[in-house]
């Protein structure tokens, strides 16, 4: 195997000793970040090139960093077609909901508290955008993943797979019981302005892991079902709208949220930068992610073409 197939695994270096349990635990965390096709083929050719090699936690903590790529760009020989479309929906899938996450905790923070600096019309001009992409997006998710989920629900029941059904029902039990959370936690803390900050950060918190529970139980799914057909290719192809429109959404909040900081100073929150800061880098990798994962998983759909 190449080194371009497979991390390096360094020399040893202070830290933890070559072979000890941490590392050995760690080794295997780091595998498993990877994805499933590509943990089959190379998972043990890096594990005992890390046991030959005494790897250190440094080395180790490399090999983690180089999982994101494997994702991202997945080399092609371990997938046919429908695989590569599948991982691709599935990274999708994860990304977007990040990006949707980011997004309303957005529309909380500046729409719904009336932040429209008056003679600065480009923060509602980009509310506009924001709202429109949003829709577009949720729409194109819907659109093109119902026939794909419904495909797969089927099947699911007809061979009696009781955790594949508890994966694809992931996107609708798992939001109930967060939008029941914060009912609870809002009649017993809230006050007549609402929570307290510490409060709504802990709600944010929460939401942001009941989604990613939302997104891996249809990645899990997919994972284990392997649907092929027309199904996957309509749900690849509305993924590249859905992610290329929140991506867009993502680009119009950030303009709004400049526009915020720079003439509305004076509301909590639009007077330091560090809320901006954190913002920015987390929708830019999010929309990263799902536009490029979006498009390989557009080009696997893709006719091959014949010589």
């Amino acid at each position: 195997m190449s080194s371009e197939q497979t991390p390096h695994a360094g020399s040893p270096a202070a830290g933890a000793k070559a072979g000890s349990p941490a590392a050995r635990v760690a080794a295997r965390a780091a595998l498993a970040l990877y994805p499933a096709a590509w943990r089959a083929r190379y998972g043990d050719e890096v594990r005992a090139l890390l046991d030959d090699s005494g790897a250190d936690l440094r080395t180790i903590a490399s090999l983690a960093w180089q999982a994101m790529p494997a994702w991202v760009w997945p080399p092609r020989h371990l997938y046919d077609r429908p695989a590569r479309m599948r991982a691709s929906l599935a990274t999708v899938l994860v990304a977007w909901t990040a990006l949707t996450g980011l997004a309303l905790v957005f529309a909380q923070l500046t729409q719904a508290q009336g932040l429209r600096p008056a003679g600065h019309p480009i923060v509602v001009w980009s509310y506009w955008v924001f709202d429109g992409a949003a829709l577009v997006s949720v729409l194109a998710v819907a659109a093109g993943g119902l026939p794909l989920w419904l495909l797969m629900m089927r099947r699911a029941v007809r061979e009696q797979r009781p955790r594949d059904l508890a994966y694809l029902l992931a996107p609708v039990v798992v939001p109930a019981g967060y939008l029941a959370a914060v009912i609870v936690i809002v009649r017993l803390v809230g006050q007549a302005d609402g929570v307290s900050p510490w409060w709504f950060l802990a709600v944010i918190v929460l939401g942001f892991a009941a989604g990613g529970l939302s997104a891996a139980g249809p990645g899990l799914a997919l994972r284990r079902l392997r649907p092929r057909g027309p199904a996957v290719g309509l749900a690849a192809r509305a993924a590249g709208v859905a992610a290329a429109t929140m991506g867009l959404a993502g680009a119009a909040s950030i303009v709004a949220a400049v526009g915020l900081c720079l003439w509305a100073p004076q509301y909590a929150g639009y007077h330091e930068g560090w809320p901006l800061a954190t913002y920015l880098p987390l929708v830019l990798l999010a929309t990263s992610v799902a536009v490029i994962s979006a498009a390989r998983g557009i080009r696997a759909d893709a006719p091959v073409k014949s010589a």
